[in-house]
């Protein structure tokens, strides 16, 4: 089967790898050099949301397990953005937006099946 060009389970988590440990390694490069001052909250961030953006692109890229990746990636996404936008933004705002994003992907992944 080494013609099988199906994504495996194997695949997505090898890329998620990379991507937290580059996000790793640009974050602490930036707190190192000065440009951000360090805030620990600011971590989520630079932890979930290349991963978010990767889960995301991975769902549209890839057919299988579309709506599973693209509803995870959003998570991760919201959660995020929600980390850092919290002065500015309230979360529930960040929340509300997500139910609302998972609503019509939901609603789209079901009318795909009932054709």
């Amino acid at each position: 089967m080494s013609g099988d060009a199906r994504p495996t389970r194997f695949e997505y988590i090898a890329g998620a790898l990379v991507i937290l440990i580059s996000s790793i390694g640009v974050a602490s490069t930036v707190y190192s050099i000065g440009i951000l001052p360090f805030d620990a909250v600011d971590l989520v961030f630079w932890l979930l949301a290349p991963l978010g953006v990767y889960t995301i692109s991975y769902g549209l890229w890839f057919n299988r397990d579309r709506s599973f990746h693209l509803c995870w990636g959003l998570v991760m996404l919201a959660l995020a953005l929600s980390s850092i936008l919290y002065p500015l933004v309230h979360p529930l705002t960040i929340l509300g937006l997500l139910l609302l994003a998972l609503a019509v992907l939901g609603f789209s992944a079901y009318r795909g099946r009932m054709r």
